[in-house]
This record gives C-alpha cells, structure tokens and sequence, in this order.
C-alpha cells in the first residue's frame, strides 16, 4: 500500500502536526521517516524521506533553513516536520520557498514529545509496507501506544517500578512529560459511576487543547470513571491556576456534567507517583463536600480539608460530635425544625448570621430566632469566638463522616 504526505496529514489531524506549506506535494511517497538535528544534512538525504527535527541545529539562520528545504526537494524527499520554538519568528522566505516548490511543510506542536507525533508515523510506513489499509493503521498504532502508556501507568502507581533510572528511561521512551510534574485528574464532581461517550472524548479534547496552548509537554491516560493527565510542572504557577480553573467550565460544557479536576503536589521523581495518588485519593473524598467550593483542588491547598478528613476517622471524634449535637439533631427530629442545617451554613459562612439567612431564604427575625433555639439547647454563647471555633470544627469534621468509613 502507498503511503502519502497527505496519510500523514491526517495521522496529524489531532494536534500533533499543521501543514503551513506546500500542499501541492501532498501525493508525495512516503517510505521512510528520519530524524536528524545536525547543520548539514544533505549527505543522508534520500528520496521519499520524511525529516522531522527540532531545527536546533539550525535554529535563528534563516539561510540554512532555505538550503535544507532545497536539498530535500532536490533530494526527492518527501516533506519537512519542525519545530518552531527555537526560531523566534519563522522566517517566512521558508514558507514561500515550500510553496514554490510544492515541498510541504510542518510545523510541529511546540507541547507535545517526539513520541505522539512519531510513533504513528512509524506505525504507519511499518504497516503501510505490509499492506494494511491507512485507517487501520492509524487505529492499530493509537491503540499500541495506549496500551504502554497505561502499562507503565499502572507500574508506577502500583510500585513495580524499583529503579528511578528506570523509570526515566521508559519514561523517555514513551515520550511522557519530563519530572517535575503535576498529576491531574478530571471526574464528574458528585457521582461515583463513570461517564463517557462522545461528551467525555470532546471534555479530553478541549483539556488537551489547554495544556497544547499552555505549550506545556503532558500525557493524558482516559479511564472509564476519571481522565488522568500527568503535565511538567508550569513556570508561572499563578496564572497558571488561573488558566485553569477559566476553563473547567468549558470542559463542563463539553461533558455535560459538573466536574472536579484534583491535583496532586509537584512530583519531583516518577517512583514517587505512589505517594501522589494517595493525595488525589484524599482529594477525590474531599471534592464536593459541602464545606469546600473550589471544584479545581491543588493538594497543597487542601491539607487543611485532608486531615479534617484523617480526623474524622478516629472513633473517639466520631463520638465526640455526636454527642455534641445529638441534643440539636433529636430536637430537629421531634419539631420538624432544621436547626443542624442552619448551624452547618452559619459555619460554613463564618459565623455570619445576615450571610446564612440570605443562603436558606431567611427572614431576620427567624434566623434570629433559629440562633437563639441553638444557644439554648446546646448551652453556649455563639457571641464568642471559641464557641464558634468549636461549632465549626464539628460541622466540618461531621461533613466528612461518611467520606472517611469510606475511605
């Protein structure tokens, strides 16, 4: 079967690759790929050739970006595949060049590995050579790369993996992110069972597009309950944050469905992914509670929320609140009364009577009065502060109960 400049076009439709010139050259033959970062080249030229490169070696000399385009046309090679980060503005003689010379031209995603694009292609000339057909193909080499990715997952998670040597050599060869990285996870924000379908795969494709605008190197592993992403560590963290949390509501859009993304601390070793999907275990019993509203949850600002969660386990906190409110929660049973609801939002709003009567549709006088039937039964001044303190802590903690006998 013949393999065309125009199959990898398509192979690249997702991101991987844009074709900025040379169209005309799409039937070109494909049989072979390489890559090569050295200033001459042209000796290891041949023909129906796929060159892909960084164009480090070439980068900022606009003339020796010409003489490559010319040699491989002369060359009969089959297109060009480069990255632009190290060029500054690319010049556009180069674009103009390819055209003349019906020579297409790729520009490469500044944000992903060697190992997205490549590998397809690869797969693609292997097959191609066998005869199978392009679609197959292309389904057969994105399935092959799934597959390692999501065993090399599961090693590193699992602990299998001994040796952060390794790690980072099979890491590099599947072209993952780089460490430091972040871990993180996107799921539907209040119910446990899994989501898919054709909402979840446009959610993936717009949360890929971020970290490829972000041009931020990353790996994206989809599960039937959760879509993991591992990403290098941002250099501006802040606006980063930002970023974020401005587009979880388009990928909200596109799931139909609310959602949390968890995100673990930065992850400075690939043989510390254990430890890091401990804290998005804690994170996932933590996001949608009723006391945290943050749906994007970094795992340096939840430790608060993580050991109210390590204390609700303990028996004898358990024990303590329950006795603390019981009187409240009987009181509530025997009246009809909603008591416990009104403490548990006047905490969650710091105490603040006008706020809480706003949230429930109060009116003054009844909030007043739901205040005073507190104070009464459980014996306290909520005019103090470490009354308050007190009350807040046993809703927060309470709020975690059922999170940590599940945990």
């Amino acid at each position: 079967m013949k393999l065309t400049v125009n199959d990898i076009r398509q192979l690249w439709e997702k991101g991987q690759a844009e074709l900025v010139a040379g169209k005309e050259g799409l039937a070109h033959t494909v049989e072979v790929y390489d890559m090569m970062e050295q200033p001459d080249i042209k000796p290891w030229l041949r023909k129906d050739m796929l060159l892909i490169t960084t164009g480090y070696a070439i980068r900022n000399d606009k003339e020796k970006l010409l003489d490559l385009i010319r040699n491989l046309h002369e060359a009969d090679a089959a297109a060009l595949a480069i990255k632009t980060r190290f060029f500054g503005e690319f010049p556009k003689e180069a674009l103009k060049l390819a055209d003349e010379l019906h020579f297409p031209l790729f520009f490469l995603n500044n944000a992903l590995g060697f190992m997205e694009t490549v590998y397809p292609v690869m797969t693609a000339i292997v097959k191609a050579n066998n005869g199978i057909e392009m679609q197959d193909c292309c389904q057969i080499g994105q399935s092959e790369k799934r597959e390692l990715d999501r065993t090399f997952y599961f090693a590193l998670v699992q602990g299998k993996m001994k040796e952060e040597k390794e790690a980072q050599v099979r890491a590099h060869s599947l072209c993952w992110p780089k460490v430091p990285v972040r871990w993180m996870e996107i799921r539907p924000l209040y119910t446990k069972k899994g989501w898919g379908g054709q909402n979840k795969e446009r959610m993936e494709e717009k949360a890929e597009s971020f970290f490829q605008k972000q041009q931020l190197p990353y790996i994206k592993l989809s599960f039937p309950e959760k879509t993991t992403i591992l990403f290098c560590e941002p250099k501006y963290i802040l606006p980063f944050k930002k970023a974020l949390k401005e587009r979880l509501e388009k990928l909200e859009e596109a799931a139909h469905t609310e959602l949390c993304m968890l995100i673990s601390d930065s992850i400075g070793r690939y043989l510390d992914m254990p430890k890091a999907a401990g804290q998005l275990s804690a994170l996932s019993r933590i996001a949608g509670n009723v006391s945290v509203e943050e749906k994007v949850l970094w795992r340096e600002e939840m430790q608060y929320e993580e050991l109210l969660l390590e204390i609700a386990k303990l028996p004898q906190v358990k024990l303590y609140v329950e006795e603390r409110l019981y009187c409240l929660k009987e009181y509530d049973r025997e009246h009809g009364t909603k008591l416990i609801e009104t403490l548990e939002m006047m905490m969650r709003n710091g105490g603040s009577k006008k706020q809480t009567a706003e949230k429930l549709y109060l009116h003054r006088n009844t909030m007043l009065y739901r205040v005073k039937k507190i104070e009464e039964i459980l014996k306290c001044d909520m005019r103090d502060f470490k009354t308050l303190q007190e009350l807040e802590f046993l809703c927060r903690v309470k709020a975690y109960f059922s999170e940590s006998e599940e945990g």
